[in-house]
């Protein structure tokens, strides 16, 4: 499978919430090729609202560490520690992968225990020893603390690159993940939808792709 093929096919599972493997993939080579499986895969199309959004939310998972981190499709399973993705700039990633899956309640990231206690304790104390030795008034006493306080707060923040102990494999973030859910899904919206991803992802313009448009020979695909 060429790069535009795999793209394609993981833009299918994250919108359909389906996983398509790679034998079945080399068969879909059309539109309504897609369009049938998808909707053979649903059972019936009545009972798409009922397919699995657990399921739905790991193939979203996946094929967002496959696509912005290089995850091979192989490597990503349900117990695969999330560490395992991420580089060495984790604060980044973590908020790029919380945007990936459209996880807006997504939990931060912690800091460490020996980091944080001290922050915690000596940013205040330090502050408000400054304020004493300078004179300061009562009022000004109770402002030091709270403001000394809360930069400690925002210094922890920004030291923190530990995962949510909660957070640690790619099951567990699952249930942060927002996926589509339709009320009902016919046929022609799920060909109309195949034919949207499509132009989006070949960049070829929407009213040039028919149902039948074949992905390599007529569409240019890899």
């Amino acid at each position: 499978m060429g790069l535009d093929s795999i793209e394609l096919v993981l833009a299918f599972e994250d919108e359909f919430g389906i996983s398509i493997d790679d034998a079945d993939a080399a068969e879909l080579v059309t539109p309504r090729a897609v369009a049938d499986y998808v909707i053979g895969r649903l059972g019936n199309v009545s009972g798409a609202r009922g397919h699995c959004l657990s399921q739905a939310g790991f193939y979203r998972i996946r094929s967002a560490l496959v696509r912005q981190f290089g995850a091979l499709r192989k490597d990503v399973r349900p117990d695969t520690p999330i560490r395992n993705f991420l580089g060495r700039n984790i604060r980044r990633q973590w908020l790029e992968l919380g945007k990936a899956i459209d996880a807006s309640q997504l939990p931060s990231l912690e800091c460490r225990k020996s980091i944080a206690y001290p922050l915690l304790i000596g940013i205040p104390v330090s502050g408000l020893t400054l304020a004493v030795l300078a004179g300061a008034s009562r009022w000004w006493l109770v402002s030091a603390i709270i403001l000394f306080f809360l930069a400690a707060l925002i210094a922890i923040e920004k030291l923190s690159d530990l995962i949510p102990k909660n957070l640690t494999t790619i099951a567990s973030l699952v249930p942060y993940t927002r996926v589509k859910n339709p009320e009902e899904w016919t046929r022609d919206y799920v060909l109309q939808k195949v034919i949207q991803i499509t132009s989006m992802q070949l960049g070829v313009p929407i009213e040039k792709i028919q149902p039948d448009s074949h992905f390599v020979d007529d569409l240019g695909m890899d």
